[in-house]
């Protein structure tokens, strides 16, 4: 399952401001919020675009999510030194 920083966040019991601080400081985010180059299209992250409908200009406007895939909520969690438990996956029958 992929998710926004913000739900990555959650995970990590962490807030979401203070998880993207943390992700500028280890060189994953550019200082305006962008995933930064050497880590687009990886196993951890991606960027997934959007868009929404502008009523005031009559048109779609476009933008990009970070979103980071399970084995970038792994490889986040140790690289802050936090401890995540896995949960076993549910019997479906």
């Amino acid at each position: 399952m992929h998710r926004d920083i913000n739900q990555a966040a959650a995970l990590l019991s962490l807030k979401p401001h203070h998880l993207r601080k943390k992700l500028r400081d280890i060189g994953v985010l550019t200082q305006i919020g962008e995933l930064h180059c050497k880590h687009r299209q990886g196993p951890n992250f991606f960027v997934q675009t959007r868009s929404r409908w502008n009523p005031s200009i009559q048109s779609y406007s476009h933008y990009g999510v970070v979103m980071i895939t399970e084995n970038g909520i792994a490889w986040i969690a140790q690289q802050l030194a936090i401890q995540i438990r896995k949960m076993p996956l549910k019997n479906v029958a």
